[in-house]
């Protein structure tokens, strides 16, 4: 059995009709047939049942339909694979990131400005740990991470170990996010001691150590005796605007890409976090990565500016 011919089968299948399908395929209904009867002489199966009412596989053909569908797309895959490259170039990028909503508007923001008629672009949200194991591995182009006083030391060696590098990108102080009618939302400034009587809603991580957390104050030795933990932004947001939960980050809630319910707060005492983006050693970014980072620059700095 030829792969013409099994496209000729899935299009019967498809049409339920084998004059209908000849129409498709652009062949006469007599010479389909002859290619139908042949498959099914080689086969020594019926594969189609006819009818006044149309063309329906039989339990046979269902099952041959189902082995060949799988071929004929891998095919069509190989096909339009190929035909990219002969044409224009398909612009690729693949960025990891924790979960920041500014990485999201970086990322629709650059998918605006992508001409090329073919694309793979992805934005993988996820945790530190995992964050730089997509890098290191080569799934990910860039990778974006926030370190601190007390936690830059510990990742900058697990960087080294990797053969990656951590280019800043920005400084930005820590603020607390919480719902807008929170008790502590009116005040200019919140202090440590003043969360502590709060719930303090974290990220999940693969790896248990602190120095992976995205929290601006975790990793600090800072202890909170109610905690709550979740796996991504949609929860995390829901659990703020409809509880006293807190937590901590950078600050930014780009509208549209964040929950307008929710308010930052700056945190008082504590130290700037850094920003920046991660890649391989002696790689150089493509001309889109480097888009990315230039938009995240802007998103970033711009809203640290207001605030």
């Amino acid at each position: 059995m030829t792969l013409l011919q099994m496209q000729y089968l899935l299009e019967i299948d498809r049409c339920g009709s084998m004059n209908r399908a000849a129409q498709s395929l652009y062949i006469t209904q007599s010479a389909l047939s002859s290619a139908i009867a042949e498959v099914e002489r080689e086969l020594g199966i019926t594969v189609f049942r006819r009818t006044n009412r149309g063309t329906s596989p039989t339990e046979e053909g269902r099952e041959l339909l189902a082995q060949i569908a799988p071929i004929v797309e891998q095919s069509r895959r190989l096909s339009r694979h190929y035909s990219r490259r002969r044409g224009e170039e398909t612009a690729r990028l693949s960025v990891a990131a924790q979960r920041y909503p500014f990485c999201a508007k970086a990322f629709v923001e650059l998918l605006r400005t992508v001409e090329q008629p073919a694309a793979q672009m992805s934005l993988k949200e996820t945790d530190m740990a995992a964050v730089i194991g997509e890098v290191a591995a080569g799934t990910s182009d860039l990778g974006v991470i926030f370190v601190s006083d007390l936690t830059e030391g510990h990742i900058r060696r697990t960087l080294e170990e990797k053969h990656l590098v951590f280019e800043p990108l920005t400084a930005l102080h820590p603020h607390v996010f919480m719902r807008k009618g929170h008790p502590l939302a009116d005040r200019p400034a919140v202090t440590i001691e003043e969360l502590r009587a709060y719930p303090h809603v974290v990220f999940t991580q693969s790896e248990n150590d602190l120095c992976y957390a995205e929290e601006a104050v975790a990793g600090t030795g800072l202890d909170f005796d109610r905690m709550v933990y979740v796996n991504d932004r949609a929860t995390i947001y829901n659990v703020m605007v409809h509880t006293d939960c807190v937590s901590t980050g950078s600050g930014i809630l780009p509208p549209g890409y964040s929950d307008e319910r929710l308010a930052a707060i700056p945190l008082a005492e504590q130290r700037d976090m850094r920003l920046g983006y991660i890649h391989r050693e002696h790689r150089a970014l493509s001309p889109l990565a480097q888009r990315f980072v230039e938009l995240l620059r802007d998103i970033t700095g711009e809203t640290e500016k207001k605030n």
